[in-house]
């Protein structure tokens, strides 16, 4: 199971010339903003300087474009603060803050999928804008391409798994599903993954890329 995953990793730098799938490769986060420093008081305050780039590039793979990133990793932190008191330590404070931000993620898109509804059906929803181009932004943009052709089951998995490194044990504690489940899903992701990379290596084979 860990070799096909590294055959798709392989596949990628391949493709790109560098590690795809690294954490490095999610994306730049910018620093930490000092003002939302400031708005969480106390220990929602240390817990965003701590944890800021893992919501942020984890929020990046999730789905989030350039558009609203911000305004869901603030979110994130919004109600991981209110909830701090509720945070038993059964779980690492990332897996926490991942399952907060799947949810976020989750209604801030379906929030903006209703917006878009009431502008003109024929108005085309832009892509997100692509950085500066070079090997790591290109990196950046095929990972969340692969990640977005998961279903978001299978998409939380592989990034806690895959990119942040949590066992399957602490994946299942945090998405509160049995074991048995987060280890399919990622069986199934894998898979999932190989094919994809597979598909795009035999198009770029096609058209002489």
């Amino acid at each position: 199971m860990a070799t096909l995953f590294l055959n798709e990793r392989r596949a990628a730098r391949e493709r790109w010339g560098v590690d795809a799938f690294a954490p490095a490769f999610a994306a730049a986060p910018p620093n930490a903003d000092s003002a939302a420093v400031a708005k969480l008081q106390g220990a929602g305050g240390e817990l965003y300087r701590r944890h800021f780039e893992f919501v942020w590039r984890n929020a990046r793979r999730l789905g989030c474009s350039d558009e609203w990133v911000e305004d869901a990793v603030h979110e994130v932190f919004m109600v991981a603060t209110r909830r701090l008191a509720e945070f038993e330590g059964r779980s690492s404070e990332r897996t926490w803050l991942f399952s907060i931000a799947l949810r976020v993620v989750q209604r801030m898109q379906r929030d903006r999928a209703r917006q878009r509804q009431h502008l003109t059906r024929y108005a085309a929803e832009q892509p997100p804008p692509v950085a500066d181009s070079g090997d790591q932004n290109e990196a950046a943009e095929y990972l969340r391409h692969l990640l977005q052709q998961l279903p978001e089951t299978l998409r939380a998995v592989v990034i806690l798994a895959e990119l942040e490194g949590f066992t399957t044990l602490e994946i299942a504690e945090s998405l509160e599903v049995p074991r048995g489940t987060i280890d399919s899903r990622l069986r199934n992701a894998r898979i999932a993954l190989s094919e994809a990379i597979e598909r795009d290596r035999a198009r770029d084979r096609r058209f002489g890329k």
